[in-house]
């Protein structure tokens, strides 16, 4: 049984402060909800075929679902609130590919990847602090050794409630015999760069107890080890244990500012790419690569994030795709970017660059100046959010070897996950300004 369901987006628009969206025509089929880790349904055809609506499909998880457990809403994040602000908004339309192929073998043949069942999740973050995606624009591909493949009608598998507030959208092939598989999913997003009153940051007071939507960010996880021996010692050092004599704003600038200065050497990209393609980010963890005193521009972030946590500041990493100017001055190809958001009383998420910010170190960083891309970003604008962390957290689903957001799942033995070769290709398909928010 099917019925129509008219998305009414206006609600969404005015919340994200975007200009509201002609409605649009949205054939819903009538699914149960699905539990976290079983397989999503299959993927309706490519050609302008919507994904579910949120509410839609799977519908959102109960409760006990959720990582971590709680419950969590299908908005990621609000508006800042004084003393931030969300300013000069701009509309990207981008899309995400992922390809995944069996190896070349030493004979020069590419044998056949044959297995029952493949299943990929991409992370969708709805809205955010400082964006908001028009889920009516949400698309799929999907392609079998180059060639779009007609599935059954069933709707993309949308799931609600997932960590951080994200949301995902999902589907699985059954019987794959193939040499190359493809999906892409395409979306239309705004996004806003930030503003700080860096006075009023700097006189907001540590609160009695951190809000709910901001306690889960204080937790260690995979490669963010917070509040960990060595961690602890750092912070103690840094802050001469007196962490609480200034306020969560100097703080959280103290500990940035000797984090990335505890760093000799940063791979600026911090992406794998081979011939010419993305694979992902290369990320070692925020320990090891403190202790090392060198890693990747996404190890960086990672350390900082772990830094704060530790220091009873919620932070969280963010993963994005951006346009990049290169020495040039020209635009490079769309890749993969991340930065740290931390919570600041009264306002929200905030937004910070730590490999902006380590090149600066040199002309110094005053604790009682604004720092650029400390709060005040002018180019956050130009920075889509794919997921928070390197891959979306679901259980039994993974990442490939060089996270990218998405991940995907295998039934144990089918193929061997070393040997795959895979990319990643993101493209800006248009652009425009947004509109102010109210």
């Amino acid at each position: 049984m099917r019925r129509t369901l008219t998305l009414a987006l206006t609600a969404l628009a005015v919340a994200g402060g975007v200009a509201p969206l002609a409605a649009a025509q949205v054939t819903l089929p009538r699914v149960r909800g699905v539990q976290v880790g079983s397989p999503p349904q299959a993927v309706p055809p490519s050609q302008g075929t919507p994904a579910a609506a949120p509410g839609g499909a799977a519908g959102p998880l109960p409760a006990g679902d959720a990582p971590g457990g709680g419950s969590f809403s299908t908005i990621s994040g609000r508006p800042p609130e004084p003393p931030a602000r969300r300013v000069e908004p701009r509309i990207w339309e981008i899309s995400f590919e992922s390809n995944i192929a069996s190896p070349i073998t030493p004979d020069r043949t590419t044998p056949a990847l044959t297995v029952p069942q493949v299943n990929f999740w991409m992370p969708l973050v709805l809205q955010s602090t400082y964006s908001v995606i028009d889920p009516s624009s949400v698309r799929t591909e999907v392609s079998i050794d180059g060639r779009l493949k007609p599935l059954p009608p069933e709707a993309i598998q949308f799931r609600q409630g997932l960590s951080q507030g994200m949301s995902a959208v999902g589907f699985g092939l059954r019987n794959v015999s193939a040499q190359g598989l493809k999906w892409l999913v395409r979306w239309r997003v705004q996004c806003w760069s930030s503003v700080v009153d860096e006075a009023a940051a700097a006189a907001a007071t540590w609160p009695t107890e951190w809000p709910e939507d901001a306690r889960g960010s204080l937790q260690a996880e995979p490669g963010v080890e917070a509040g960990h021996p060595d961690m602890k010692a750092f912070v103690d050092r840094v802050s001469r244990g007196n962490l609480r004599s200034v306020t969560p704003w100097i703080a959280a600038k103290e500990l940035v500012r000797a984090t990335i200065t505890s760093y000799r050497g940063v791979d600026a990209t911090g992406t794998r790419i081979e011939n010419g393609f993305t694979r992902g980010v290369v990320f070692n963890g925020a320990l090891s690569s403190l202790r090392a005193g060198t890693g990747s521009s996404h190890d960086l972030v990672a350390a900082c994030v772990a830094v704060l946590r530790t220091a009873d500041i919620p932070a969280r990493i963010v993963l994005g795709a951006a346009e990049v100017l290169n020495s040039s001055g020209t635009s490079t190809p769309t890749r993969l970017v991340s930065w740290g958001e931390l919570w600041l009383p009264g306002a929200g998420w905030v937004p910070f660059d730590p490999n902006e910010l380590r090149s600066s170190i040199r002309g110094g960083l005053s604790l009682e100046r604004p720092w650029k891309r400390f709060g005040t970003w002018d180019g956050l604008n130009e920075c889509i959010p794919l997921c928070y962390g390197w891959s979306l957290a679901m259980p039994g689903f993974h990442s490939l070897p060089y996270p990218a957001g998405f991940v995907w799942s295998l039934a144990p033995g089918q193929v061997d996950l070393t040997m795959m070769k895979d990319r990643v290709i993101m493209q800006i398909l248009s652009r425009g300004r947004g509109r102010e928010s109210r």
